[in-house]
């Protein structure tokens, strides 16, 4: 029993120990839980605080940015960063001590530490073009900006005017190659005509000289000039010894006579030999005579020969000149020839819309080929017959009868082949000339009556309706592109291609040349020859263009009518009829002139070239018969360009002063477009992005006053908040630890940073 007794008062003390050891680490396990559920709400506290901050910072955004439905942060970032430290404070439970009373969760925000990072502003092309879609895909639907498109696709004319624009291309090629044939014909023509008038010069030329080379040489026979000077020679002797002897006889029968009667008998002796000498020395002057005569015939043939000889190598040369030149340009017409019946043969058959005019190209004048190459041949033909006549006289044979007549052959030849060439192909060539020259006449007629039209049409070009001569827009120009007068100056439009690493492309300013009616039409139909082609699959570029006619100004704004008669005004927030840049914004974006005189001339410059698309369009589809037949393409588009600029001036007259216009002629006031409608399409043809989004910000900027690329979208707001922990210190003291993952320990406060991010 004692033993016993003895154990119980040694165990005295040890279940309390037994309890504490149990006990403690279980309230120490309760304070930890509770420190966790606590970091646990304050963490989820500090997350909410600091969300909270980011979203009361994006509260603040800018109003003249949001009147277009952008938003954006402009307020200064110290301002900024003030409101999101006083937001995320607000929304923390503060410190207790502070407070004065208990609180759970004591979490306050750590001085200094709240910081806001903002990131991708409106000066981003992106972030810009997403804030236009979710703006503009409820006020503007897609389906406005295809019934735009679907007013030229689906009735046909974007149709027609494809196909017109296809005549108008294949007329101008068709006639090029028709003019340069014509042309080459011309000079291949005036080279034959040259080479005929020679022929019919120089073939009695020859015939003249051949005849006399001819008798020449039936007197001269065989005789050369050697044998009949040798001849004459010895003649001339023989005559003088004869005549020497006569004048002796002479001088003895005068002494004689003077002997008296006794010499009588002499005498007549000597009066005998002197009569037979006599009779000899006339037979040796004859011979004289005819061998001088002969020696003239010899040095005349020799002359003329000579003459001929000089005179038919020149000839030649020049007739071969002639024929090279017209073996040029024959060639040459060829092969225009070639090339128009080649395109006259892909144009045949070929759909152009439909047009009636497409029947002119049947009634282009052809020229066979082969019968270019018989003209080719009937020249080289002729200058060979000459050839022979040269060859002939430059042989240096003996002229006889048989060569006269062979020579003359040629001669007659070398004529008649020319004349009868002549003859043949004269007509089909005056026909020719006489239908170009009143084809021509046509086209200057046709050409004049469109010059006034395009004339004024030049002369509105350029026009602001300024009151003065200064341009009250000057400065914001050089605003927006640059002071053009400041080498290196650049403007906001320049500003923002750059900070979204976009190179300047080249204007997209129509190619409209209005100086004559040919250049006018063609580049007209060139120009809108892609409405058939538009996309359907533009929603997004739809949405940017309307945006751009919505919240921007342009010409007609404050003048075009309602129903009733009553002028439309903007209903937009932006309050486009107040902006600086008075009537001129959407121009400005589409085309990015200095000044508004360069932006109103050429959006009036391409509406007035699509009027003439259209109304060329539809002269095309009723062309006059006698145009038709004259068989020029290029008059029958003349014809159109004609008619068709007297109604696009009228329509451009209604356009610039708010009205709309019939679409067509055709279809009356069904289908109308005014000046803004016409805008938008042009902003669908001329779309580029990059450049279009650049000149939007710059005209933000400028009628804002702010700069987009401190206009944050996008903020990331960071915060540090701390709460004092019960329990956790002592135990972390304990076993050597400053915190834990999650929590920084500072003190017996744990520190939680978090981070948020939000956009507009």
């Amino acid at each position: 029993m004692r033993r016993w007794k003895q154990w119980g008062s040694d165990q005295q003390g040890a279940v309390s120990i037994y309890l504490l050891l149990i006990l403690v680490p279980i309230f120490i396990a309760c304070g930890l839980l509770i420190d966790i559920v606590r970091w646990k709400n304050a963490e989820r506290e500090t997350e909410n605080a600091v969300k909270a901050g980011v979203r009361s910072t994006l509260s603040s955004y800018s109003s003249p940015l949001q009147a277009y439905g952008l938003y954006g942060l402009v307020r200064d970032a110290d301002d900024q960063t003030e409101l999101f430290e006083r937001a995320v404070d607000g929304n923390l439970s503060g410190d207790s001590e502070e407070a004065g009373n208990f609180r759970l969760i004591d979490t306050k925000l750590e001085e200094g530490t709240a910081r806001l990072i903002p990131m991708y502003s409106l000066a981003n092309h992106e972030v810009l073009k997403r804030q236009i879609l979710e703006e503009m895909k409820y006020r503007a639907p897609i389906l406005y900006g295809l019934e735009i498109r679907d007013k030229f696709q689906k009735n046909g004319l974007s149709q027609q005017i494809s196909g017109a624009s296809r005549f108008a291309e294949k007329a101008e090629k068709v006639e090029k190659l028709l003019e340069e044939r014509d042309e080459k014909m011309s000079e291949a023509w005036k080279d034959f005509n040259a080479l005929k008038e020679k022929a019919v010069n120089l073939h009695p030329f020859y015939l003249t000289n051949l005849r006399e080379l001819n008798e020449l040489s039936g007197r001269i026979g065989i005789h050369t000039v050697e044998e009949v000077r040798s001849t004459l020679q010895n003649a001339h002797k023989q005559l003088q010894s004869l005549r020497d002897s006569i004048r002796g006889i002479d001088m003895s029968i005068a002494s004689l006579a003077q002997a008296g009667p006794g010499a009588a008998q002499a005498i007549a002796g000597l009066i005998q030999s002197r009569n037979a000498l006599q009779t000899q020395a006339d037979a040796a002057a004859q011979i004289v005579s005819e061998y001088e005569g002969l020696l003239r015939d010899l040095l005349r043939y020799a002359e003329l020969l000579a003459l001929l000889k000089l005179k038919s190598e020149a000839d030649y040369a020049a007739l071969s000149s002639l024929k090279s030149s017209f073996q040029e340009s024959i060639k040459k017409a060829k092969k225009a020839n070639d090339d128009l019946n080649e395109e006259l043969g892909r144009t045949t058959g070929t759909p152009g819309g439909g047009s009636e005019a497409e029947s002119v190209f049947a009634s282009v004048k052809l020229i066979d080929r082969q019968e270019l190459d018989e003209l080719d041949s009937g020249v080289g033909g002729t200058v060979s017959l000459f050839a022979s006549v040269r060859a002939q006289i430059q042989d240096g044979l003996l002229f006889t009868s048989q060569k006269y007549s062979s020579t003359v052959t040629a001669l007659d030849g070398f004529l008649q082949q020319t004349q009868q060439l002549y003859a043949k192909y004269s007509p089909m060539q005056t026909e020719r000339e006489q239908k170009r020259s009143a084809v021509n006449a046509e086209k200057r007629e046709q050409r004049k009556k469109a010059q006034p039209v395009l004339d004024q049409v030049r002369q509105g070009l350029g026009s602001c309706s300024l009151v003065s001569g200064a341009d009250p827009f000057e400065a914001m120009y050089n605003k927006l592109q640059g002071d053009p007068a400041v080498a290196g100056s650049q403007g906001y439009y320049q500003t923002y291609l750059k900070r979204n690493d976009k190179a300047e492309s080249a204007q997209p300013v129509p190619d409209i040349d209005l100086k004559g009616a040919d250049s006018a039409g063609l580049s007209a139909m060139k120009l809108f020859s892609v409405l058939g082609d538009l996309a359907i699959d533009v929603r997004d570029e739809f949405y940017v263009d309307e945006f751009a006619v919505s919240k921007f100004s342009y010409r007609t704004l404050g003048l075009e009518m309602d129903a009733s008669g009553a002028v439309k005004g903007s209903k937009e927030l932006s309050k486009p009829d107040t902006h600086p840049l008075t009537n001129q914004e959407v121009e400005f974006l589409l085309y990015g002139s200095h000044s508004c005189a360069g932006n109103y001339s050429m959006a009036y410059a391409e509406m007035f070239a699509l009027r003439l698309a259209v109304s060329v369009t539809e002269e095309l589809l009723k062309p006059s018969k006698g145009m038709l037949a004259a068989g020029s393409p290029m008059l029958v588009l003349l014809a159109a360009v004609a008619e068709g600029a007297v109604h696009a001036m009228q329509d451009m007259t209604k356009l610039i002063q708010g009205e709309q216009v019939p679409l067509s002629r055709s279809f009356g006031s069904m289908l109308t477009m005014g000046y803004k409608d016409y805008l938008r399409l042009f902003l669908l043809l001329h779309s580029r992005e990059p450049v279009l989004l650049s000149r939007m910000q710059a005209l933000l900027q400028l009628n804002t006053g702010t700069d987009l690329s401190s206009a944050p979208t996008y903020i990331a707001g960071t915060a540090t908040a701390s709460f004092r922990l019960w329990f956790m210190p002592g135990v972390l003291r304990a076993i050597g630890k400053n915190g834990f993952a999650g929590c920084e320990g500072s003190g017996n406060r744990c520190l939680i940073t978090r981070t948020a991010h939000l956009n507009y």
